[in-house]
């Protein structure tokens, strides 16, 4: 073989690239695409925690602590709640991952030794409630919480040792009373929805949303293997309407999709012990438009993109890197920048995975997904009467 052969077949292969604007796409920019999307997903730290306030000391110390937990970058103190039912409802409407109880007569006994009188009876008490269906937040939320309020508290109380101290009393109590500041608190965690913070709990139901997008990405491919096959033509030349086309072309797999749904539940239950509080019926019915609308833009990109490979690659490119990345299964969605959060809006797998774990762990139903049920349904019916104008296009 000569240099010269070598390179009439480099130069065949290049323009066969690059006839294709999809191709170069993948090719040149593809790899950038993942570069950020990984650091973005891999590289977030847990932040601004969305968290709630049930004070019921009402004193000027409890809002100083509570002014004290917004201030850490980990915790988003996003107001106050007046009831237990009322902390309930943001847990089920997901509006709160950690709910902060401040029992009454904080600020006195941290006013005073009386937080100091008792390790088990007098220091002062804290609830803390959080949603266990993420456990990672949910963990990390814990923690920052308990060092702030234990920190507040030991530099409350350590000023009122300070000045007894001064007004004489007697070095022995002082000690005692610091060796007790090492913990100051008493404090009592409630896990929702998994108490025991199980991470496959927490994964299988996320997983079942990730692993539906495989018949979108299989469908990706339906238009461009008719028209490899040379049978595009004639699918065309039928008086069939286009959207029955595409609806024909989409059934099989959308069934397959319905059957898988109802194996992974098998399997999530039996296998997983994963527990289902929500309604079956409206599961199964959530499932087939989530698994409608990973359909339709498998179908936008078979009509965009003429090669199977390019298609395929497209589709993996969408739906697999950022449904296992940026879908909230390993990492909560609330975390990252907000110019990624607003680009997870088109991702359908970031509401299946919020609709699996809210109807699994939590057993909520219409009224608390309404938001991402009525975001899939825009990508399930846009995306589909896309495909048909440029489905119609094509074969004109």
């Amino acid at each position: 073989m000569t240099n010269r052969h070598m390179m009439a077949i480099a130069r065949k292969e290049w323009l066969h690239i690059t006839r294709d604007p999809m191709t170069i796409f993948l090719l040149a920019i593809g790899p950038v695409l993942m570069l950020i999307l990984v650091s973005y997903a891999m590289a977030t730290d847990v932040e601004n925690v969305p968290t709630v306030i049930y004070d019921l000391d009402q004193s000027e110390l409890s809002g100083q602590l509570a002014d004290e937990l917004d201030a850490t970058n980990v915790l988003d103190v996003q107001g106050y709640v007046s009831s237990e039912a009322a902390y309930q409802d943001k847990l089920e409407r997901r509006k709160t991952k950690l709910v902060v109880i401040i029992e009454e007569g904080f600020g006195e006994q941290i006013s005073t030794l009386d937080g100091l009188m008792s390790l088990e009876t007098a220091k002062p008490k804290f609830s803390f409630v959080i949603d266990g269906t993420d456990p990672i937040s949910a963990e990390t939320a814990l923690e920052a919480a308990m060092k702030t309020s234990e920190a507040f508290v030991t530099g409350q109380l350590g000023a009122v040792l300070d000045e007894q101290q001064a007004a004489g009393m007697a070095d022995d109590l002082i000690t005692l009373y610091r060796l007790q500041l090492e913990s100051p608190i008493n404090t009592t965690v409630e896990n929702r929805y998994n108490p025991d913070l199980k991470a496959i709990w927490d994964l299988v139901p996320a997983m079942i949303a990730v692993a539906l997008v495989l018949p979108g990405m299989s469908i990706s491919t339906v238009i461009a293997r008719e028209r490899s096959e040379g049978t595009l033509e004639a699918l065309v030349a039928t008086p069939i309407n286009k959207h029955a086309i595409l609806l024909g072309k989409s059934l099989p797999y959308m069934i397959t999709s319905l059957i898988n749904v109802c194996l992974m539940y098998v399997v999530a239950r039996v296998v997983f012990d994963v527990p289902f509080r929500g309604s079956l019926p409206l599961y199964l019915l959530l499932s087939a438009l989530y698994a409608f609308a990973t359909l339709s833009i498998g179908l936008l990109f078979s009509i965009l993109i003429p090669s199977m490979e390019a298609a395929l690659w497209a589709s993996m490119m969408f739906f697999l890197f950022p449904g296992v990345l940026l879908s909230g299964m390993f990492f909560p969605v609330d975390v990252f920048p907000f110019l990624v959060k607003i680009e997870t809006i088109e991702l359908p797998v970031v509401s299946g995975v919020i609709i699996n774990r809210g109807m699994f762990l939590q057993g909520v139903g219409a009224r608390e997904l309404w938001w991402n049920i009525v975001v899939l349904l825009i990508i399930a019916l846009e995306g589909f009467e896309i495909a048909g104008r440029l489905f119609k296009k094509r074969i004109a």
